[in-house]
């Protein structure tokens, strides 16, 4: 019976690839021949070749581009500059996610190409190149001028209105389904939206995109875009809280072995999370098994050998902060058993070991002197691991002597200082904000804070810190979810990571430190 059911389905999965069109057709399926224009057009897009597939809106969407929206040649030029670090960053290679060898991955990087595209009046090709432009935009310094006026060039309007048209043209280019391009457009603007600190924005984004790729059926061959979804869904969703879309796949191509395995790992820490005691056992040896794969594929230090991989070194860098990320993620939730349960001390070790990984990590991803790359995902997840040390030191919970501990403070402020110079170059308000909590836990831990009596600040995805200073004792009381099992925010502002403004007294969290430190001078105003 088996070795029947085996042959019939064979069969019909021959069927299915032949389109079934010699197949006799039963009443029923010959009704069902009579399909609408747009049944038939649907059923076109499917079997459309992915490189085959490009737009087809009527142009007076392209005509109601406003003049100004692009800039004026000789800053255009200038912007195109930044397009090198763009390149050499994981965010957008190898997904090919703009179309071109691997010599020259990057279409839109000169001034032709971008009036190329936006004359080729294909409204996905001009989508995912205004895109481009935004991300470039959101990579210059603070003291960037208009070359033709010398004046501030205001990046975050230019992203905003850039933007509103490109939501256009995607409205008018998904019915049924969009191209290629414009889902690589929503790839484009997920990497955006990670960069300028809006997970939930680059979630909705790649969800987007994943509807539109389903719709195409490129969920059903080999296909680099519908890799890039896949593994991005699997790695943002975890990362706020939110269960992934799409199930497990096979990625065919090797160099994207190592960044498979980090989507698979995470598609497993989310299962774990909203399973939580109901997780069955093969999860949670998946999650061990695959661990420890990942581990070796990358490892923290770079050999020779891999000097000549698919990736460069900040590319390297940025995974090590992912697999650090990771396994913080995993053993976190155990960790604070190890206090009183021997058996969990393990756990709080490899959380530890992750922390200051992940910190160094970040370091080499801000290698770059002259012209930092900006992300604020990868410096608030940095910053995670800064406070998960700090709690640690303040738990005084491990083992260490003097000298370890006055180390592991010298890590955490060398952190603050890359923070505090990114946000000096770049409209990073997420660092400058993660480098001012950092501050003010350094100072309470030491016995020196003199800031506000009762100050509380909420921080998006993380949960809440108030620092309360009396006479002589300062009270740290730390909150979060991100000790227990992530779930989604309920309490962010429009600006996500970059506002660490908004004052939630009411929001519970599944896990609470309360320190206490006497000041080290007494009697000090505060």
């Amino acid at each position: 019976m088996q070795e029947s059911i085996r042959i019939l389905t064979s069969q019909l999965d021959k069927c299915n690839v032949a389109g079934s069109a010699d197949s006799p057709k039963s009443p029923h399926q010959q009704e069902e021949a009579h399909v609408t224009t747009e049944d038939s057009r649907f059923q076109s897009l499917r079997e459309t070749p992915a490189d085959e597939y490009v737009s087809e809106t009527p142009e007076s969407q392209l005509e109601l581009i406003p003049d100004d929206l692009i800039l004026n040649p000789q800053t255009l030029v200038r912007i195109l500059g930044y397009s090198g670090q763009l390149l050499q960053s994981l965010m957008l290679w190898p997904f090919a996610i703009i179309h071109d060898s691997r010599e020259d991955r990057g279409v839109f990087c000169t001034h032709d190409k971008i009036f190329d595209a936006l004359q080729s009046r294909d409204v996905g090709l001009v989508s995912k190149c205004l895109v481009w432009i935004c991300l470039l935009l959101s990579q210059l310094p603070k003291d960037f001028k208009d070359a033709e006026t010398g004046l501030p060039l205001c990046p975050e309007e230019f992203i905003d209105r850039i933007l509103t048209q490109v939501s256009i043209l995607y409205l008018a280019d998904c019915t049924p389904a969009c191209s290629i391009d414009s889902i690589e457009a929503l790839v484009l603007q997920y990497e955006l939206y990670i960069a300028t600190g809006r997970p939930s924005r680059a979630w909705k984004c790649i969800r987007a995109g994943i509807e539109n790729a389903l719709l195409l059926g490129l969920h059903l061959r080999q296909s680099l875009v519908w890799d890039a979804l896949w593994i991005r869904d699997r790695q943002i969703s975890l990362i706020i809280g939110l269960p992934y879309g799409t199930l497990n796949m096979d990625v065919q191509a090797t160099e994207l072995d190592t960044l498979r395995k980090i989507g698979l790992v995470s598609g497993l820490v989310s299962d774990r999370d909203r399973l939580r005691q109901d997780t069955p056992f093969s999860i949670m040896t998946s999650i061990v098994d695959e661990m420890r794969e990942l581990k070796i594929m990358i490892p923290d230090e770079r050999a020779e050998a891999d000097l000549n991989s698919a990736f460069p070194p900040i590319g390297h860098a940025i995974m090590r902060l992912y697999k650090h990320t990771l396994n913080i993620m995993i053993h976190l939730p155990y960790s604070q058993f190890a206090g009183y349960d021997k058996q969990f001390e393990y756990t709080r070790i490899e959380v530890l070991e992750s922390a200051e990984g992940a910190i160094r990590a970040h370091r080499d991803i801000r290698s770059l002197p002259d012209k930092p790359l900006r992300c604020d995902l990868y410096d608030f997840l940095a910053f995670n691991a800064a406070v998960i040390l700090v709690a640690d030191l303040a738990a005084k919970e491990t083992p260490r002597t003097m000298e370890e501990e006055e180390r592991i403070w010298i890590v955490i402020t060398e952190f603050v200082n890359r923070l505090r110079k990114t946000g000096g170059i770049l409209e990073n308000a997420t660092a400058e904000q993660a480098a001012d909590v950092l501050v003010d836990l350094h100072a309470a831990c030491k016995g020196r804070y003199r800031g506000q009596p009762c100050k509380v600040t909420t921080i998006p995805y993380f949960g809440r810190l108030t620092i309360r200073r009396e006479s002589s004792k300062t009270t740290v009381e730390l909150e979060s979810s991100v000790y227990t099992f992530r779930v989604p925010d309920a309490h962010l502002t429009d600006n996500e990571l970059t506002d660490w403004t908004q004052i939630d007294q009411s929001g519970s969290y599944g896990w609470r430190g309360i320190y206490t430190f006497v000041d080290d001078a007494p009697g000090l105003s505060m």
